[in-house]
């Protein structure tokens, strides 16, 4: 089985998912007081049940965009370590045909 992988191209495919994983990052964090910090609108219990349900369904979606970030980043890694894992390969075999 003969592949033809392009080392560069992958790299690149990583710096973008590395991108989007800080852009993801960036914006979790902006928004996390306005998911997280919300006031009853009244001292009634439905109104401070409500609030702690927002802020509850807030700290989960930080927790899943967290989840999704470090992902991506996990991806990102991934395709670092195989574009390096083609490019040596190469090199060795182009050294073995060398002989």
């Amino acid at each position: 089985m003969v592949l033809n992988v392009n080392a560069a191209t992958i790299g690149a495919s990583a710096a973008t998912e590395g991108g989007i994983s800080a852009e993801i990052a960036a914006a979790t964090a902006a928004a996390a007081a306005a998911l997280t910090a919300v006031m009853p609108m009244g001292a009634d219990l439905d109104s401070i049940e409500f609030a702690a349900a927002l802020n509850a369904a807030g700290a989960t979606y930080i927790g899943t965009a967290g989840e999704h970030l470090a992902n991506r980043g996990m991806f990102a890694g991934s395709q670092n370590m195989a574009a390096a894992t083609y490019t040596v390969t190469d090199a060795i075999n182009n050294t073995a045909l060398a002989l």
